[in-house]
């Protein structure tokens, strides 16, 4: 437990300072754009996320299962080799649709948004379909430092981008972009050479297998509805309520979702540590760790949760200005659905580690599909309040469904005892 919770802190660590890079440079765009300027960045990259979100087919995840049951990794090399093709592949697909958006309708999706800046915005798809990709393998052969130590220098680089590039040089939003897309570059490439070293290393080649490409896209369609899932739960809501109430609610609420992401660090990073421990001893026994990093990182979340409650009032607006104190009172109750946030991003190696891929797509689009109707529903209505509420009851019910997850890990750890 000691090297998994130093593990935890090392992943820990990385992610709060990308974070605050993150906040940073959200506060920095915001003044040397201005309004229209930080919106067109906005919306752009929450473009390009989204067709990284439906294009990398859920690979990395199917690829640590395939690594679970491939312990001495005499298939690494392949399975290196067809993710490098599938990123090629899905890249120019995902070019292919944005270019035919534009085309057909200039005035259509990308309404408002500059040329060059798209088709900046849009080189970053390959980088962050193999972050993805590689952040997995890397998880697997438990090199999660080696990750950690890229994704802080790329997003050093970026923040540092966006002082040359825009407030210096003056570039404005082709400038941020450009700065974004160069600290993706870094992130998404930094442990590349570890994994091609490490094939060799096995005596295998990075070449593409059909048997791989198959099993790995047969896994992406059962376990991709849980990427697009989580999509409709963490993404659309600001989309919705943009579209119904304008960027000025758009702002607060987007700054209590930043802030709860900061909070949520220390579960993803436990996560991403427990994925290697399930690659290397299986489910069943990574289940008794697995375990007490739940019931540990829970409870702590729940201190920190009323801690950052208290807080809030201070801090927020310490970090964003007196403009941002509307965010406060969001923030404030969005704190309720951190348990179920926790619930669910312990509990994805268990899932995915024993294969569960439906069960896992199924449970994550269905809640997605209630918050998506939840929010179509209540944000007309109430605004940043009712995307509000949506947020706490599709997390508090996805405590049920991950719930019933641990009972189920329980008996079969058992079992297989």
């Amino acid at each position: 437990m000691k090297q998994l919770w130093a593990n935890i802190a090392h992943t820990s660590g990385a992610k709060i300072y990308s974070m605050l890079i993150g906040v940073f440079t959200l506060s920095l765009t915001a003044r040397l754009l201005g309004p229209e300027g930080r919106g067109q960045v906005a919306a752009i990259t929450t473009w390009v996320g989204m067709f990284s979100t439906f294009a990398y087919l859920s690979l990395g995840q199917v690829a640590l299962h395939r690594m679970a049951g491939d312990p001495a990794h005499k298939r690494f090399g392949n399975l290196l080799g067809t993710l490098l093709m599938m990123t090629l592949i899905l890249t120019l697909l995902g070019w292919l649709v944005a270019w035919g958006l534009y085309w057909h309708n200039p005035q259509g999706p990308f309404r408002g948004l500059p040329a060059t800046a798209l088709l900046i915005g849009f080189v970053t798809l390959p980088f962050m379909i193999w972050e993805q990709y590689g952040s997995s393998l890397l998880m697997g052969l438990e090199r999660i430092r080696t990750y950690n130590r890229y994704q802080v220098a790329g997003r050093t680089l970026s923040v540092a981008g966006v002082f040359v590039l825009v407030g210096w040089l003056g570039q404005g939003v082709v400038g941020a972009l450009q700065a974004s897309l160069l600290g993706q570059i870094v992130v998404a490439l930094g442990g590349i050479g570890f994994l091609i070293k490490f094939a060799h290393c096995k005596g295998t080649f990075c070449r593409p297998d059909k048997a791989e490409t198959r099993a790995l896209l047969a896994g992406g369609v059962k376990l991709h509805l849980n990427a697009i899932g989580t999509f409709l739960f963490t993404s659309a809501n600001v989309l919705i309520l943009n579209n119904y109430h304008g960027a000025e609610q758009t702002g607060y609420f987007q700054m209590a979702t930043q802030l709860l992401g900061v909070l949520m660090i220390i579960p993803s990073s436990a996560s991403m540590v427990i994925y290697g421990k399930v690659t290397r001893l299986g489910p069943n026994g990574a289940w008794p760790d697995n375990k007490r990093l739940l019931i540990q990182i829970t409870l702590g979340m729940m201190v920190l949760s009323a801690v950052a409650a208290i807080l809030a009032p201070w801090g927020i607006t310490l970090l964003a200005g007196e403009n941002f104190r509307p965010a406060v009172e969001p923030f404030q109750w969005m704190l309720l659905g951190l348990i179920g946030m926790t619930f669910s991003t312990v509990m994805a190696p268990q899932w995915i580690g024993r294969g569960y891929f439906w069960q896992a797509s199924g449970l994550t689009f269905f809640v997605g599909a209630i918050n998506l109707a939840a929010n179509f529903w209540l944000i007309p209505l109430y605004g940043m309040t009712g995307a509000i509420y949506a947020f706490i009851g599709t997390y508090l019910f996805s405590v049920l469904g991950n719930g019933a997850m641990v009972w189920h890990c329980q008996v079969m750890s058992k079992e297989a005892r």
